[in-house]
């Protein structure tokens, strides 16, 4: 579910079913947030130190009225957690009339932890393909960053403000935690807010 970022994130998902209409599932995964290229005045290089992890897990249950088959295939409602976690650190020069007038090094560290409920579908397809929807899951995030800057350039409120729009740009859900004012050079920044949870997954049911 987070090839929109990379082609390198790759989730597994494991559900196991407790009763007729219930079930869990756990999820785990490798996570990244690759930032590399050209942005306004600031160029980032290829990052080769970043990484990072995901974990979730759910508890479903099914309508017992509206499905016509036992679980795991059919509408259901949840509820969940998750953890996300990336970090990525890369070298960005500072362009004048598309020439470099300096650099500086940046370090990068995001994590969210989410709480929430959710609704999906989950179609059964001959029995043991199975494709999982999740329309909407509404959380409860805290979210914590750290963005720390040295280099060979004097380090500017102006430097911080473009990383942190280049962030939201990446991932329009950081406007949470990185709000205008908040970025420092030292330290973590911690803020409380909304997140939506929403995937699709394609499976085989053993």
């Amino acid at each position: 579910p987070y090839i929109l970022w990379s082609s390198r994130d790759i989730n597994i998902s494991y559900e196991r079913v407790l009763k007729p209409y219930r079930s869990f599932s756990v999820n785990v995964g490798y996570f990244e947030l690759p930032v590399s290229g050209r942005f306004d005045s600031l160029y980032f290089s290829q990052s080769t130190d970043k990484g990072g992890f995901t974990f979730s897990g759910d508890y479903r249950f099914y309508f017992k009225n509206r499905n016509r088959r036992l679980a795991p295939d059919g509408l259901y409602w949840g509820v969940y957690g998750s953890y996300h976690s990336t970090w990525f650190g890369t070298t960005v020069e500072v362009l004048e009339n598309n020439l470099a007038s300096g650099s500086f090094h940046t370090d990068v560290n995001i994590s969210i932890l989410s709480a929430g409920v959710e609704i999906g579908y989950q179609f059964a397809i001959k029995k043991r393909l199975v494709v999982d929807l999740i329309f909407m899951g509404p959380s409860l995030s805290l979210y914590t960053g750290k963005i720390l800057l040295s280099g060979k350039v004097n380090i500017e409120e102006d430097y911080e403000e473009a990383i942190r729009d280049v962030l939201i740009g990446k991932l329009p859900f950081l406007d949470e935690l990185i709000e205008k004012g908040e970025v420092k050079t030292t330290g973590a920044t911690v803020s409380l807010g909304f997140g939506l949870r929403y995937l699709i997954q394609i499976g085989y049911r053993f």
